[in-house]
């Protein structure tokens, strides 16, 4: 009687992985597809399309790191396209489930940063510094989040900081950049706090792009 039912029991199981197997397999080739997709029109600066797709591989269920990878993107795509809220909604959920990744806390600083929410911007760089500090591009992004919060002598105490970064690093151009920097927050001081957002709207744009383009490396979570 015993026998009888656990050959029973060995044929449901056997009955359940030859049900689930192939769904995992189709679920692991709907994630790829739509992510090659997703990458394709990435690369092709059709965002919005790549949205799409960047969704799709989501609802197929993929892996830990490639779900980190396409809420990135995503997070990326969102704030080329203005849509800054979902942006920072995606982006502060990574800071939850991710609150050691490095590139998760400069993304959130990047999408406050745009929307001017300066003062939790400070706070987003701020645990990136933690999180790297050997980055300079990380306290640049923090001393002009200072300078957009109304704190003129923190940001220029952050971009010192970032100095030293860069000196140490021989990175001659970001080092030379901080300096002039610092002398056009003194010397924004004596016209009305709005006088200088053109000046800091593109100095952020920078930090973001200089990032973008320099320091993330996301191919490592495809790996």
């Amino acid at each position: 009687m015993k026998f009888e039912t656990r050959f029973l029991w060995f044929i449901k199981i056997t009955t359940l992985c030859l049900v689930l197997l192939p769904g995992a397999a189709l679920s692991e080739e709907q994630y790829k597809n739509s992510l090659e997709k997703a990458q394709s029109l990435d690369n092709e600066k059709f965002f919005e399309d790549a949205t799409i797709y960047w969704q799709k591989t989501l609802d197929a269920n993929p892996p830990a790191n490639i779900i980190l990878y396409t809420k990135l993107k995503l997070t990326n795509t969102y704030s080329r396209l203005g849509q800054l809220d979902k942006a920072i909604e995606i982006s502060r959920a990574l800071t939850e489930t991710n609150p050691g990744h490095y590139d998760v806390w400069f993304h959130l600083a990047n999408a406050l940063a745009a929307s001017k929410q300066y003062s939790q911007a400070t706070e987003a760089f701020k645990k990136s510094t933690t999180l790297k500090p050997e980055e300079g591009l990380s306290r640049v992004g923090l001393a002009f989040a200072y300078f957009g919060d109304h704190k003129p002598d923190l940001s220029v105490a952050e971009f010192k900081k970032a100095m030293k970064v860069f000196r140490a690093n021989k990175n001659i151009s970001w080092y030379q950049d901080c300096r002039m920097a610092i002398k056009q927050v003194k010397g924004f001081a004596r016209f009305p706090p709005n006088f200088a957002d053109l000046w800091l709207e593109k100095n952020l744009k920078r930090v973001e792009n200089t990032y973008m383009d320099a320091v993330l490396d996301l191919d490592n979570l495809l790996n």
